[in-house]
C-alpha cells in the first residue's frame, strides 16, 4: 500500500485540530493582510510611501535592479498590454547611454535604487550619499526622477534625509511576490494576485535571470488584474491624500 504524503498528512492534522472556527480565523487573516500590511507599515515608516490612491482600483508597477539583458523583454511585455512603469535603476548595472535612454523614450519612468545592491541601512552615510548621487547623476541625463528605493530595506533616518534634501521621494510597496526566492512564474502571479489592492504599489526585479521571469509573470498577470477591474498607472511626483493618513495620492 502506498504511504501517504508526509506533507499531506500534516496538512489534514492541522485542518483537523483547527476546526471550522480556526480555518475561518486563517482565511479572513489571510483576505485582511494585503489591505492592512501597507498601512501597518506606513505607521511604522511615515517617511516613506507604501501605498498609493486607495479610492481607485489602480496599480503602479515598478521593476527593480535594472537595466539588464532582460530589460527590452519586460519593455516589450509592458507594451503589448500598455501598461506604464516605473524602472528603479542599480547605477553600476548601466553600461551604455542607450540602456537608460530606450527606457525614457518609451515612456517609462526612471527611479533611483543606489549604485549596488547592498543593504542601503549597512553603508556608512557618506558611502550612501555617493552611491546615491551617482546614479543620480546617470539618471539625469535622460529623466527627471522623483522616486528613490532603498535596496533590501527601508534605509536610515539620516539616508532618507538626504535623499528628501535631493527632491526625492522614498517609496517601497507592498505587492511583492518574493521573487527573489520564488522562482516558478505560476506561483508569483498568484501572490500577485492576492497581494493586489486598490493603489498597491508592485515591486518585481530586472536582472539576467530574475527579469526573464518578471517579463513571463507581467504577460500572465496583467490581463488577469485587468479582468477584475484593476487599472496601472505611472508613478509622478506625490501629494496628500485625503482618503488616509497612511497613503498618498500618486496622481498629478
Amino acid at each position: 500500500m502506498r504511504k501517504p504524503h508526509r506533507a499531506s498528512s500534516t496538512l489534514v492534522v492541522i485542518i483537523y485540530r483547527l476546526g471550522i472556527g480556526g480555518i475561518a480565523v486563517m482565511s479572513l487573516l489571510a483576505f485582511m493582510m494585503p489591505f492592512a500590511l501597507p498601512r501597518v507599515l506606513s505607521w511604522v515608516q511615515p517617511e516613506i510611501i507604501f501605498l498609493g490612491d486607495d479610492n481607485q482600483k489602480v496599480l503602479y508597477l515598478t521593476i527593480d535592479d535594472g537595466p539588464s539583458s532582460a530589460t527590452e523583454e519586460i519593455m516589450s511585455v509592458l507594451a503589448k498590454h500598455r501598461v506604464p512603469a516605473t524602472f528603479f535603476i542599480i547605477g553600476n548595472h548601466v553600461h551604455s547611454d542607450t540602456q537608460l535612454s530606450m527606457l525614457n523614450e518609451a515612456g517609462f519612468s526612471l527611479g533611483n535604487h543606489l549604485r549596488t545592491t547592498t543593504r542601503c541601512s549597512s553603508l556608512p552615510l557618506e558611502r550612501f550619499q555617493e552611491d546615491f548621487d551617482f546614479t543620480d547623476q546617470l539618471i539625469h541625463r535622460f529623466a527627471k526622477p522623483a522616486y528613490f528605493r532603498p535596496p533590501s530595506d527601508f534605509g536610515t533616518p539620516d539616508q532618507l534625509s538626504y535623499v528628501r534634501t535631493k527632491g526625492y521621494q522614498p517609496i517601497v510597496g507592498t505587492v511583492f511576490p518574493l521573487d527573489h526566492w520564488v522562482t516558478h512564474p505560476a506561483i508569483l502571479a498568484i501572490l500577485v494576485r492576492w497581494l493586489a489592492v486598490p493603489g498597491g504599489i508592485i515591486i518585481m526585479h530586472d536582472g539576467d535571470v530574475r527579469g526573464h521571469t518578471t517579463a513571463k509573470v507581467l504577460d500572465r498577470i496583467i490581463p488577469i488584474l485587468k479582468n477584475r477591474g484593476f487599472t496601472f498607472e505611472a508613478l509622478t511626483k506625490p501629494r496628500p491624500s485625503k482618503a488616509t493618513k497612511s497613503s498618498v495620492n500618486l496622481r498629478e
